[in-house]
């Protein structure tokens, strides 16, 4: 069955790709073995797949993992997983559910260790999604993920450039990024529009740790709130917001080395930190 084609496999399930859903099929099975090899599984893990589809790389983490916990939004699919591809596979649990409503930290509890987490990431979630493995970070120990090429250009991005932002700094505080490899349309069906790049995520970070990783994101976001305004501007005039005075926030600036008058665009995560830690110190004082 996994031999066939996703065109010809949906055709014969008589499936059409859902645009809305951001269905993409892989087409080479190679592709999906270099994203399960990447993941780097043990006999003893727990993987769990963002949006299985037709099971190209479901059957590849089947093969090491212990248990494959298979998430799929689309109850066709799902029912082809569970009832036509591992019927009789004890390993593989296929789960008809939207993966911003699955639990990864308790998962990761019934498990006994930290995850480890691949797949496809649907274009129109890919935000909310990454925030959410950004709040459940301790659960993973490993991810690989699919996105597309745009999404992981703003996710390696440097300061002081246009594709950094508030994922920029959250991500690379959380998670240890590499960039795997690139794959062209081609290698889909039905093929986007753009290019797609997979991305290593690992817990962990070259970064100072921020005392309180709540306020830390609350302060970035605010910072970049108004993308184009100073801190002076952008920040200091939500001090209230944290507890603050206008000028217990200038101070805040003043004591980790940061001018008011830069943008927030262009604190790297380092600073960031510095800053969450400083406005954190005084706030509870």
């Amino acid at each position: 069955m996994s031999s066939l084609s996703p065109k010809t496999l949906l055709r014969r399930l008589g499936l059409r790709p859902k645009k809305s859903w951001g269905q993409h099929f892989l087409v080479h099975p190679h592709q999906a073995r270099r994203i399960a090899d990447a993941l780097e599984l043990g006999a003893d893990d727990t993987a769990v797949e963002i949006g299985a589809g037709l099971g190209a790389l479901t059957v590849f983490l089947a093969q090491v993992a212990a248990r494959v916990v298979a998430l799929e939004l689309d109850p066709a699919l799902a029912r082809f997983l569970a009832e036509e591809l591992f019927p009789e596979a004890p390993g593989v649990e296929v789960v008809c559910r939207d993966v911003l409503e699955f639990d990864f930290l308790a998962l990761s509890r019934e498990a006994g260790a930290p995850l480890k987490v691949a797949g496809n990431l649907p274009y129109q979630i890919t935000s909310p999604l990454l925030f959410k493995l950004i709040r459940e970070a301790p659960a993973l120990s490993r991810a690989v993920l699919m996105m597309q090429q745009e999404v992981g250009d703003r996710l390696l991005a440097p300061p002081s450039t246009k594709d950094y932002g508030i994922l920029s700094v959250l991500m690379g505080y959380h998670f240890l990024l590499k960039r795997l490899f690139t794959l062209t349309p081609a290698n889909f069906y039905p093929p986007p529009q753009v290019s797609s790049v997979v991305l290593k995520l690992e817990p962990g970070s070259r970064q100072p740790r921020a005392r309180d990783e709540a306020l830390l994101a609350r302060v970035v976001k605010a910072a970049f709130g108004q993308r184009r305004k100073n801190l002076n501007n952008a920040l200091v005039a939500q001090a209230s917001a944290f507890g603050l005075s206008p000028e217990e926030l200038r101070a805040a600036l003043r004591e980790v080395g940061i001018d008011p008058a830069r943008r927030g665009e262009t604190l790297n995560v380092a600073e960031f930190v510095a800053l969450s830690n400083a406005i954190g110190a005084r706030a509870g004082e």
